[in-house]
């Protein structure tokens, strides 16, 4: 089968004289096969020698290959044309969002280089970490080979006595492997390289299954034991004369180079090069293509990505530091502290804890936080709250076998309550549940208890202070190998306790996170993760494995109960992915969020759906309405200065179309009459009585599936859709229908995804 390469590679005429059947993309446009996508990235300085040669061994096999060349935009080529490089190379940004069979990461001569010294190191470490989800099968060369083992594996290259260059005895030590089927038991490849691999680490590996090594040059091929991953220390691919163009050109530059070793007929540089080497080459690459890649990929390139463990199970062995939050039903009694100590001690990194108040034990039960606030406005009457919450400390301290005087916590707020103002004790009583709990559970954990209001900061107009806090928390917590920091509150310039708003503690752990730098915010709950809709409507709905915090904030803006937007705005700036996870089920997965998704795997096309009842369509039609920049703004003019919020909005030319709460009814019908009085012309029209849903999804833009599923599930229902928009920046769709299919058609769409 042929080869297919760019129009005009300079590969296609060498590679057509020596009868290698190589198809240029006009031709393979009249094929209907479905070629193996293979992307080269060429590191070699010359490229066009490298380009023919991994053609010519690609194009020696019955399988249809289709070729990409990739370069390095952190690294200008200097040994060919820029001409040659823009025309048939890409750049990593043009191709992250496509999926390959095969890729090729070839040598580099920079071998002598530490690998972060390398001028493009940080671009290939970004390659290498997106091929884990959107390659098959990825084939490392030479000095690719010892950068892909430390990226992948941590193992060093070691500097060799002197340089192995020549032509080198092999043998095989997995025999029954598949990369090397047909191989004689000793075989020759090329060598050139001042750098080898520590053998004793790579051995010692257990991803890693050495094939084949030389007793002069060490070990020269292995594999990962899940197949995605084929290290080349030699140059098979080399041609008969490339050995001998570098010993001449070492020469050339004054340099005193050996003769290549077992080369030259009687070690004489005069003499026509031997070729011993070339049988086993071509049949490495024709068993790489047929069994490493055309046995096992996907039909569907877009199924690559799913056939690799999900990364959003999380690899946190490079992590150093963990902050973890855990909510009220994660301490509602003392069975509940025994699993947060559990969980927190099974991982030396969690150090730093962030406690709510201990929330409801059962659906008849009150939270800690109710009965503060029942108290608060009881008045002559806080006592028989306030005993009942000294009570519940008792009860789990003494079940903890915890000495805790219950009593002496709950007596000051009785003194504070007695002393002091209302006003000045607006924040105090209500933040109580998470000081007193987290005091309890350091004390049972044997961690340092920070009080939050020493170190977490608001200004004198009551908005957090995030210079200060940052600083503050960072120089405190540093102190402390372990600690607890009560959850939901600091304190104003004043010394007054000043409370978060919804999600309190949620936002301290954030805080938390970011002022000490963590490589992860852990977020424990009751739950295994975001849920991917409404469980009130749909019965058992899947958790999100994986979700962008720009999504995030697209379901919580279409009205779906997720991580306040504070919390996420504290980790999302210093790029901390947060993980919720469940503290009933520790071992589960539940939902990373994350800056940038680009480089994570998971099976999820959608991350949420969300929506709700009670909103109405207002469409204003005026001829040339979208072509009059003043008549589209004064129109957006009249709704904005009667206070009517609009949801989202699609115009043609001659309308403009709004989907608003029917809250807003009024003052959308002194809008219309203001349009309709002022612009001659103008007809508006309503329809009430609608439902809005928002579907979430970061690959809306790029995968028409997503979008045909939807329209498809709804259709097969006869669900009338009365208003659709697919969303600016192509990660949400909102469609609007009839109150009465809200539910149907939620669960619809659900089924489609989950």
């Amino acid at each position: 089968m042929p080869i297919k390469v760019p129009n005009n590679l300079p590969a296609v005429e060498i590679l057509t004289k020596e009868n290698v059947f190589v198809m240029t993309d006009t031709r393979a446009m009249t094929q209907d096969i479905r070629p193996l996508q293979i992307l080269i990235l060429n590191l070699m300085p010359t490229k066009v020698e490298t380009e023919t040669q991994l053609t010519r061994l690609l194009g020696n096999s019955p399988l249809q290959v289709e070729l990409e060349l990739l370069q390095t935009s952190t690294h200008k080529a200097k040994n060919v044309s820029e001409e040659h490089m823009i025309a048939f190379y890409k750049t990593f940004d043009q191709v992250r969002n496509k999926y390959y069979d095969g890729m090729i990461i070839t040598g580099a001569p920079v071998e002598m280089m530490e690998f972060e010294e390398v001028e493009y190191w940080d671009e290939l470490c970004e390659i290498m970490e997106w091929s884990k989800t959107h390659v098959h099968s990825t084939f490392y060369i030479c000095w690719g080979a010892q950068a892909g083992l430390y990226y992948h594996y941590g193992i060093k290259k070691k500097v060799l006595p002197k340089k192995a260059f020549g032509v080198f005895l092999h043998t095989l030590e997995y025999k029954t492997g598949m990369l090397f089927r047909g191989f004689d038991d000793e075989f020759y490849v090329p060598h050139s390289r001042y750098t080898g691999l520590d053998d004793e680490a790579v051995f010692a590996h257990p991803d890693l299954r050495v094939i084949s090594t030389s007793p002069d040059v060490g070990i020269f091929a292995l594999k990962s034991n899940d197949d995605k991953h084929i290290f080349i220390t030699g140059h098979s691919e080399y041609d008969g004369d490339t050995l001998r163009k570098e010993y001449l050109r070492d020469i050339e530059n004054g340099l005193d180079p050996e003769v290549p070793y077992n080369y030259f007929p009687d070690d004489d540089p005069s003499k026509e090069p031997q070729v011993s080497w070339r049988s086993c080459a071509n049949l490495l690459y024709s068993n790489w293509l047929n069994y490493f890649v055309y046995q096992s990929t996907p039909f569907d390139l877009n199924d690559i990505k799913t056939g690799n463990k999900p990364k959003h199970e999380l690899v946190t062995d490079d992590f150093d530091l963990i902050t973890v939050k855990f909510g009220g039903s994660s301490l509602a009694d003392a069975g509940q502290f025994r699993k947060v100590a559990e969980i927190v001690k099974s991982d030396s990194r969690r150090r730093f804890v962030v406690a709510s108040a201990p929330g409801k034990r059962n659906s008849d039960d009150i939270k800690i936080t109710d009965l503060l606030l029942k108290s608060q406005a009881a008045g002559d009457g806080a006592d028989e709250y306030l005993n009942l919450i000294e009570e519940r400390y008792r009860g789990i301290a003494d079940e903890l076998n915890v000495e805790f005087d219950a009593k002496a916590e709950v007596d000051a707020i009785r003194e504070k309550l007695a002393s002091e103002t209302a006003e000045e004790l607006l924040d105090y009583v209500p933040s109580r549940g998470e000081y007193i709990g987290s005091k309890l559970l350091a004390k049972y954990m044997g961690f340092d208890f920070i009080d939050a209001g020493e170190f977490i900061k608001f200004d004198a107009e009551g908005n957090y202070d995030k210079e200060t806090t940052e600083k503050l928390l960072s120089d405190e917590l540093f102190k402390h190998e372990f600690a607890i920091i009560p959850g939901f509150y600091g304190s104003m310039p004043d010394g007054r306790i000043k409370t978060f708003s919804r999600g309190g503690s949620d936002i301290t752990g954030a805080i938390v996170a970011a002022s000490t730098g963590s490589d992860l915010y852990e977020n424990w709950t009751d739950v295994s993760g975001l849920l991917m809709a409404d469980p009130r409507i749909v019965e058992k709905p899947v958790s999100v494995p994986l979700i962008t915090y720009r999504e995030l904030r697209e379901l919580s803006y279409l009205g779906a109960e997720v991580l306040h937007a504070d919390t996420v705005f504290q980790v999302a700036s210093k790029g901390i992915p947060i993980n919720i996870k469940n503290t009933n089920a520790p071992l589960d997965a539940g939902t990373l969020i994350v800056n940038n998704a680009r480089y994570y795997s998971d099976a999820q096309d959608i991350s949420g759906l969300s929506g709700a009842r009670g909103y109405m369509n207002v469409t204003v039609q005026l001829a040339h309405l979208n072509e009059n920049s003043d008549l589209r703004e004064k129109v957006l003019d009249v709704f904005a200065s009667k206070g009517i919020k609009i949801e989202t909005m699609m115009t043609g030319v001659d309308s403009m179309s709004f989907l608003v709460k029917e809250s807003f009814k009024d003052a959308v019908e002194d809008a219309i009459s203001e349009i309709k009085g002022s612009m001659d012309g103008a007809t508006a029209e309503t329809l009430g009585g609608l439902a809005m849903i928002g579907v979430v999804g970061r690959d809306m833009g790029t995968s028409p599936n997503i979008a045909i599923k939807i329209l498809s599930a709804l259709a097969a229902l006869k669900i009338n859709i009365k208003f659709l928009d697919h969303g600016a920046g192509n990660l949400h769709m909102i469609l609007a229908v009839d109150e009465k299919d809200y539910e149907n058609a939620i669960k619809a769409i659900y089924q489609q995804f989950a």
